[in-house]
């Protein structure tokens, strides 16, 4: 069960959910849930069902993200004890459906790939469940808090934050199994929640299709953030860099230009981030390698996040330096491959030393792909997932209170 169709892959969640399924469907028979608010491209669902994937969709209402009805949502969330996340993604229809299901056919187990999903799980599944935490989301939430620039939006992000971390330590704590993306998510949801079947299954890259290009960034200034841009904290990095780091980039590298890609970009911020010095905004791409293999530096300056980063992973696996803080390179083992730096001077001088010391750079870079081939290759990381069904079915679901 997921939130939508997880082509395009043009999310990191969507990415890690299709590289992962569609490895497992070689083996096993997987038939995934998910709402639609129209009907699919269809070349996105050929895709899909190519991959061995079986597809049950369930209509539901778009899901407004802005204007009245999306404030009417967050002002009415005020008086619900569950989250907005859940309240927007908890759907009869859907339930209903993996009912339908369950009953129709024999299965061995109930996979939910985003926490606040298990609402749409029947209480009388009778089979396993397996939540993935694709993050601690209330972690990220109490990031989320300290981010917010007025006191009315951390109140309410406060109270989020809470009704958050109620329902995600209840949903983690009850479920018969938790895939993590790294282990330090998985410690925290150990010790939090009490769950005693916690398996890591890494975020990672198609090894095959993200190499190196040779020659490709030879004499490039050119900074590449990518990311999805209908995301919050990946609108928040952009702002945070332009605002405070962008400028001491420029003062000692004039030249240097940023890019910025990634789907659905809030047209204001578009066009805000647009006016800054030497900077463009291509917003949704077919193909992120082009854009990958002409970059001199990839910047990651996430200061909300969870999970783990696969552009992190993607920019290592083709030989591009990357700089990034410390929440954004986090739950990656990749060494030294990344620099790390969290303040708008330390950011902004270590950008400008890869870009004027690019062969010392390439050297950091490939030493980080080197570690990305070992221990992030999706090729690796998905007989891990079947292993961690694999527990939960053999040993039977739990009993609830």
């Amino acid at each position: 069960m997921d939130e939508a169709l997880p082509v395009p892959t043009d999310t990191g969640k969507r990415i890690r959910t299709f590289e992962l399924l569609r490895r497992a469907a070689r083996a096993h028979e997987v038939v995934l849930v998910v709402p639609e608010e129209a009907p699919p491209d269809p070349a996105h669902l050929a895709t899909v069902r190519e991959a061995g994937l079986e597809v049950v969709r369930v209509p539901r209402r778009p899901l407004r993200k802005h204007g009245w009805r999306f404030a009417r949502d967050l002002a009415r969330n005020l008086l619900l004890p569950v989250p907005y996340m859940v309240m927007a993604h908890r759907l009869r229809a859907v339930r209903a459906a993996v009912a339908a299901l369950l009953a129709q056919r024999p299965a061995d187990l109930v996979h939910v790939e985003w926490t606040p999903l298990v609402a749409n799980v029947p209480a009388d599944a009778g089979v396993p469940v397996v939540v993935s935490a694709h993050n601690v989301e209330a972690d990220l939430w109490a990031r989320q808090v300290q981010a917010q620039p007025t006191r009315a939006r951390r109140a309410y992000a406060a109270l989020q934050h809470r009704k958050v971390a109620r329902f995600e330590r209840r949903a983690l704590a009850q479920a018969d199994g938790v895939v993590a993306v790294s282990e330090p998510d998985a410690e925290r949801i150990r010790t939090w929640t009490g769950q005693p079947r916690v398996r890591v299954v890494r975020n990672g890259v198609d090894t095959a299709t993200f190499v190196p290009r040779p020659g490709a960034a030879a004499g490039s200034r050119e900074l590449l953030f990518l990311g999805s841009l209908d995301w919050r904290p990946n609108q928040d990095a952009v702002t945070w860099f332009l605002e405070t780091t962008w400028a001491r980039v420029r003062a000692a590298v004039p030249d240097a230009t940023l890019r910025v890609v990634g789907r659905a970009p809030p047209d204001a911020l578009a066009a805000r981030w647009r006016a800054a010095p030497a900077t463009a905004v291509d917003g949704s791409v077919p193909d992120v390698r082009p854009f990958l293999a002409r970059a001199a530096v990839v910047v990651v300056p996430l200061r909300v996040g969870g999970g783990s980063r696969l552009k992190i992973c993607e920019a290592l696996a083709t030989g591009r330096p990357v700089v990034s803080t410390t929440v954004g390179a986090e739950g990656l083992d990749v060494g030294d491959g990344v620099v790390r730096a969290d303040d708008p001077e330390a950011f902004a001088a270590a950008v400008v030393e890869a870009l004027t010391r690019p062969d010392e750079a390439a050297v950091r870079a490939a030493r980080g792909r080197e570690r990305v081939l070992v221990h992030h290759a999706w090729d690796a990381e998905a007989p891990r997932l079947v292993a961690a069904w694999r527990e939960v079915v053999e040993a039977g679901p739990r009993r609830r209170p």
